[in-house]
């Protein structure tokens, strides 16, 4: 069977107001009119997140001569392997677009060999080393032809591409990362998020359901909120110079994007943030999750996948697995 071929892209980070409000009301994931599922119900082949800095001592932005290495979340149907295809362009193009030039006049422009096709390591992952000449990227950053000056803050902005392909199905994702040549540009380090734990006795101790496998399946009742929580350990946010809300410049804190994805049911917030000043970190790593009832989904567990990501590009996970009730 030809797999069909689905395109992700990975929407820009939202207003603080809009942020804000993802916190406090969120999109509920269940109730909700028509036939379509929400966002976050796992059911298909999904790019959850693309994660460059993947290994201790990485850079997400890699500085000039820095190798960093680039992996990715995906959720896969049972019993469909999944196999990767890493490239890169110099520019932003939408996910499956050919790149705006061709591999010899990058090579051109950089003054050093450019392939776009990236290697595919056993685990999925990929690397890419930061090889580009200083002044190459401060001429790209002045935007060139018909191509417009990008967004060279801390750093200059590549698309990384991921072609994901199983025996049924095919989903391209983009992403775009930094790459570092100046003294100033700004380094990050990915967030991250500690344990997942579901409330299912009030009386009792949450119970921690992640890892592989996790240490124990709490058993969840369908059709029923349970509170599920993580922990966001304090300086996740990290202080960078940016700027405030009316544009200057200013020391900031990050802001924090947290997508909870469930493969049955739904929960009260699809998405919650966290804003220094705005949004409390304990508001931020708590949800409620409603499975679904037994004739809706069958089986008699269902994943959790929590995605961290802050807005300059860091990104996190973690993801666990719980026991639903048999009935009803």
């Amino acid at each position: 069977m030809r797999p069909s071929i689905r395109h992700e892209r990975r929407a820009a980070h939202a207003p603080v107001a809009a942020l804000a409000l993802l916190a406090l009301a969120g999109g509920a994931a269940t109730g909700c009119g028509g036939s379509f599922d929400p966002y976050n119900r796992l059911n298909s082949l999904r790019v959850l997140a693309i994660r460059s800095g993947a290994r201790a001592g990485e850079s997400v932005a890699p500085a000039t001569g820095e190798t960093t290495t680039i992996d990715a979340k995906l959720y896969t149907l049972p019993g469909h392997d999944a196999t990767y295809a890493w490239s890169w362009c110099p520019f932003a193009t939408a996910a499956g677009a050919a790149c705006p030039i061709t591999e010899d006049q990058a090579t051109m422009l950089a003054g050093v060999p450019v392939t776009f096709a990236l290697p595919t390591a056993a685990d999925g992952s990929t690397t890419f080393t930061n090889a580009f000449p200083a002044d190459v990227l401060q001429t790209l950053c002045a935007g060139m032809g018909n191509i417009a000056a990008p967004d060279c803050t801390d750093g200059y902005p590549i698309q990384l591409q991921l072609t994901v392909s199983t025996d049924t199905d095919q989903v391209q994702a983009v992403r775009p990362m930094k790459l570092r040549f100046r003294p100033t540009d700004q380094d990050n380090a990915n967030p991250t998020v500690m344990g997942l734990y579901a409330a299912v006795d009030p009386a009792s101790a949450a119970e921690e359901f992640d890892g592989d496998p996790p240490p124990v399946m709490p058993t969840l009742p369908r059709n029923v909120k349970t509170a599920i929580n993580t922990l966001i350990p304090d300086g996740t946010s990290e202080s960078y110079m940016g700027t405030d809300d009316n544009g200057n410049p200013a020391l900031v804190n990050e802001r924090l994007n947290l997508s909870w994805f469930v493969e049955s049911g739904g929960t009260d917030h699809m998405r919650t943030a966290y804003i220094a000043g705005q949004v409390q970190l304990q508001d931020a790593a708590t949800v409620k999750w409603t499975p679904a009832f037994k004739k809706d989904y069958a089986p008699d567990t269902s994943r959790l996948i929590l995605i961290i990501r802050d807005d300059r590009q860091g990104v996190g996970w973690i993801d666990g697995i719980v026991n639903l009730e048999p009935t009803p």
